[in-house]
């Protein structure tokens, strides 16, 4: 027997998700970012993750601040074993500065973090880093998660974990690319998902996908740095320069506001939930507002489907994103909308994508960006799906239970 409880946190204007796996044998403690602009909800919120005790996992969908600034608070307060992010090149990161000197949000710590992610980590205690190499808009589709051939329910053992996909390397001697058993750092392609055994295969996995837009639209980013800064943005120190002189950051500011105005770059998805889903029940329950008390029961499809801030109104993108998932979207129940319910990021075409999906929740706080925006309410209503916003108020919480 499996028992699975997973929580959209009421963070406010950010994302924290947890999930807490139990078998006769052991558990699995996983969460799906750390960050709001309401730091009090947020700090909350962190409070009662740690209070489950350390995490195997930590999934980061992309570095906006609003999505990443409770870390450091999670990783004082519990031991984080390993953590999982999108690969980000060069010029990711310089976006990812770029995007918080647009929005006010820049910080020193944030750039200390962004020259070496990995040492940052460390110093905290984090014991491996697992990146995902994320597909652009030029790529062609890939075959999806690597998927495991699993049996009924769980198992007596201790849970066990490992990443089924392939690596990315520099090529060795023999023109392949070789990782050790239980590398510190590893960077597998996009398709690789975390299987798990308790003395046989369960039925419950973790599967990412992340994404970039084209190769041209990082070329056009680049071109507008090599005309401002006469290619000085590819020196070991720009980041720290920029973060030194507020006319340069002004620069890289507009830079960003002529290519990608309010666009995220790199965000990453996770699916959590079953292979199978016929021998699945859930349930939640929801306090509203004057007391009112709802129950609500679901059989089959219990999986959640988490998007980040991704731009699921590009054509491209979101053909990619439901080819990707296409073998898993029918056991999907709780689908995370992306970028707090913004429109930008929506479109009426994901709901045949998803059609056991009861659940569309959008995590959003006070913000000056519409966020939830009215259409997508009235969108996912007339479906006659439910719309949960999962605010900075502790009640808001949306909360599943899973057991076979």
């Amino acid at each position: 027997m499996m028992n699975v409880t997973m929580i959209q946190h009421p963070v406010g204007q950010g994302g924290l998700m947890s999930g807490l796996l139990e078998t006769q044998g052991g558990s699995l403690h996983w969460a799906y970012d750390c960050g709001s602009n309401q730091t009090h909800a947020r700090d909350r919120e962190i409070a009662i993750v740690a209070a489950q005790g350390d995490l195997q996992l930590l999934f980061l969908s992309h570095l906006d601040s609003d999505h990443v600034n409770g870390i450091d608070s999670l990783l004082a307060k519990a031991r984080v074993e390993e953590v999982v992010l999108p690969y980000l090149r060069d010029i990711d990161r310089i976006v990812a500065v770029a995007h918080d000197a647009a929005m006010g949000a820049l910080t020193g710590g944030f750039l200390t973090f962004l020259d070496d992610i990995e040492g940052w980590f460390r110093e905290r205690g984090v014991e491996r880093i697992t990146f995902i190499e994320p597909r652009d808009d030029d790529d062609e589709g890939g075959d999806g998660p690597f998927i495991p051939e699993v049996g009924d329910g769980g198992g007596d053992g201790p849970i066990k974990s490992k990443w089924v996909g392939k690596p990315v390397a520099p090529p060795d001697g023999d023109g392949t690319a070789h990782y050790p058993e239980n590398p510190t750092v590893q960077r597998l392609e996009d398709g690789a998902t975390l299987h798990l055994w308790a003395g046989q295969p369960l039925d419950w996995i973790l599967s990412p996908h992340a994404h970039r837009p084209s190769k041209s639209a990082l070329a056009a980013f680049e071109a507008e740095l090599i005309k401002r800064f006469r290619g000085k943005h590819s020196d070991a120190d720009f980041l720290q320069v920029i973060l030194a002189d507020q006319r340069l950051r002004t620069e890289l500011k507009e830079c960003y506001d002529v290519i990608w105005k309010d666009h995220n770059l790199v965000s990453m998805a996770l699916y959590a939930g079953p292979v199978k889903s016929g021998a699945w029940f859930s349930w939640t329950d929801r306090h509203y507002r004057f007391s009112r008390f709802s129950r609500q029961r679901h059989r089959g499809a219990v999986g959640w489907l988490c998007t980040g801030d991704m731009h699921l109104d590009v054509f491209r993108r979101r053909d990619a994103f439901i080819q990707h998932y296409r073998r898993l979207l029918d056991k999907v129940n709780v689908f995370a909308l992306p970028h707090h319910g913004s429109r930008a990021n929506f479109s009426l075409t994901l709901f045949s994508a998803l059609p056991n999906a009861s659940q569309f929740a959008a995590a959003a706080g006070p913000n000056s960006y519409d966020h939830p925006s009215e259409y997508v309410i009235r969108a996912v209503q007339a479906e006659g799906r439910t719309f949960v916003h999962v605010s900075e108020h502790s009640h808001t919480a949306l909360e599943w239970r899973q057991h076979t």
